[in-house]
């Protein structure tokens, strides 16, 4: 009997390690969308370098494809899609686009490895009739220089649930589909915590990104140098991260006390120079950045649900204000 097929859209990090751990755990045919990497990934074969894994070199996936369109064409059916690129709102092409040519309705879950909040609404309403797992990323992850692999580090895991379609109608049904990928995934030695309610660990992984992916992208320093910087540094921290609790309380979520004064501690606890993001990174190097799903979101949120979010609302602004002149370099000129 043939094994099931997966399919890895967005093999950059986070994509690129857990496409290994899926490779390592021998459960199913892994597949790949490589873009920007295809020619270096079909020549070489893929690299992980990780503490936790293993080193492995040259590991052969069993298709590399260019687009969803290419992998489409192959005729092979996947049943789960993993998505680890950009978690980008306003793109064009969307992610449903992009997805639309892969998905086989009943057979196909789609898994949402991405950072933010609100990425989940847009994927219902383009493919009703399809689970949606999310999972919350709690893992360290490069693309190597060399373009053909990735550095797993500091820690791995995955807080993972159902974002039940239906109200919970076909729970069941879901909850299975995600029994299987979990074991999949620990099968490789992946860490995952399985929840009921994504949508509360969601919001407590974006009270985080809110905070240190906007600073260090806007003062363009690493945690450790931003907290020396003034005294006023942590102070805004706190102040972030509570408009953000705030706004996800109101939604009626889960939020446990002492969330803000972990996530701070988490931070703080890190050697120097600190923490840089992943925001931060697309930044200096021009590219489009996750300002919606982690700053627009909660904004939009607060501002319907009358929760003031005043320090957001500025830090949303001046980030989005960066992301434009990245993305428009004659105005920078102008």
């Amino acid at each position: 009997m043939s094994r099931e097929s997966v399919l890895l859209f967005g093999l950059g990090g986070i994509g690129g390690i857990y496409a290994c751990i899926l490779q390592l755990s021998g459960k199913c045919d892994v597949h790949v969308v490589a873009r920007s990497n295809y020619a270096a990934v079909k020549e070489k074969g893929f690299k992980l370098i990780s503490p936790k894994f293993g080193n492995h070199d040259g590991l052969k996936f069993a298709g590399v494809w260019k687009s969803t369109e290419e992998a489409a064409a192959s005729g092979t059916k996947f049943s789960y899609v993993l998505c680890a690129n950009k978690a980008l709102l306003d793109a064009k092409p969307s992610l449903s686009d992009h997805l639309r040519p892969i998905i086989t309705p009943s057979l196909t879950s789609i898994v949402l490895l991405q950072n933010g909040v609100g990425a989940e609404e847009p994927l219902h309403q383009s493919f009703p009739d399809t689970t949606i797992i999310s999972a919350v990323v709690w893992t360290g992850g490069k693309a190597l220089p060399t373009s053909d692999g990735v550095e797993q580090f500091n820690r791995e895991g995955l807080t993972i649930g159902v974002d039940y379609r239906d109200n919970g109608a076909k729970k069941e049904e879901e909850d299975a589909k995600l029994e299987k990928l979990v074991g999949w995934l620990k099968a490789g030695k992946g860490d995952c915590t399985v929840t009921e309610d994504i949508q509360s660990e969601r919001w407590v992984k974006v009270i985080w990104n809110c905070c240190w992916n906007s600073l260090t992208t806007a003062t363009r320093l690493k945690t450790g140098p931003f907290f020396d910087s003034s005294s006023q540094a942590l102070p805004l921290c706190y102040t972030v991260m509570r408009e953000v609790e705030a706004v996800a309380k109101a939604k009626g979520l889960k939020i446990e006390d002492g969330t803000v004064d972990k996530l701070i501690k988490q931070c703080t606890d890190v050697a120097y120079p600190g923490l840089p993001s992943s925001m931060m990174a697309d930044n200096f190097a021009g590219r489009p950045m996750e300002v919606e799903v982690i700053l627009g979101t909660p904004v939009r949120e607060g501002q319907r649900l009358g929760v003031p979010v005043p320090t957001l609302t500025a830090i949303y602004a001046i980030v989005k204000a960066l992301d434009y002149g990245n993305q428009n370099p004659e105005a920078a000129k102008a």
